[in-house]
């Protein structure tokens, strides 16, 4: 699975590098490429767990970038816990206002 993010701004140097070695070390992730302001990250579904999609949620959280690529996960059974509107995510990932 593929999905493209806009990213937000870095503020440094080692926090751009921050981002980019917490995004490698979600083992799902295998490969990126960067496009334009945003990035297109491809995602081994076999290996995104429920804790390293909740990690690449908090990731892209923390940076300011939106969610909304994300919700297509939800209408797999083993992710419908996305859905929750409680959750601190929900209106950036199911927001029709933030669409990108």
């Amino acid at each position: 699975m593929q999905i493209e993010i806009r990213l937000s701004s870095f503020y440094s140097l080692g926090d751009e590098r921050r981002f980019f070695k917490a995004l490698q070390g979600i083992t799902a992730i295998k490969h990126v490429q960067g496009v334009g302001r945003g990035l297109l990250i491809d995602i081994d579904l076999r290996y995104l767990s429920e804790d390293a999609l909740r990690d690449m949620i908090a990731l892209f959280w923390r940076y300011g970038i939106v969610l909304v690529p994300l919700q297509v996960l939800a209408t797999r059974k083993r992710f419908a816990w996305l859905s929750d509107e409680r959750a601190y995510w929900h209106k950036s990932m199911f927001g029709k206002s933030l669409a990108v």
